[in-house]
């Protein structure tokens, strides 16, 4: 957000009046290009943009490459419940147990078994 700012600042004279609103729109359902642009921003995080002579000079190094922005607080959060979850399902099918289990609970392992065997 520091360096939209000192983009903006970069941009619009201090004497102009309009005002920049930045909102948060849940699922981004009915808001036209919201689909192309999320595509682009993905790409541009990941440092992977063919368009990289558009953006802006804060977002390049001196030699022209793109700056990788940094990693998702959220993703990463994400990304290692995800593989935890993954390794947990690997350890449950190898337990001598698992066959039994799915006799009685066909989603097993899921967290409608672990809340019915929590007390």
């Amino acid at each position: 957000m520091d360096t939209l700012h000192d983009d903006l600042r970069r941009l619009i004279p201090a004497h102009d009046q309009r005002k920049l609103i930045v909102r948060w729109s849940p699922g981004h359902q009915g808001i036209p290009g919201h689909e192309a642009a999320d595509e682009q921003a993905k790409l541009a995080a990941g440092g992977d943009n063919l368009e990289a002579r558009l953006l802006p000079r804060s977002l390049k190094k001196i030699n022209g490459t793109v700056i990788t922005l940094p990693t998702s607080k959220s993703a990463l959060k994400q990304q290692f419940h995800h593989k935890i979850k993954k390794e947990a399902i690997a350890v449950m099918t190898k337990s001598p147990r698992y066959p039994l289990l799915r006799k009685i609970d066909s989603t097993a392992p899921s967290k409608h078994f672990s809340l019915l065997v929590a007390d």
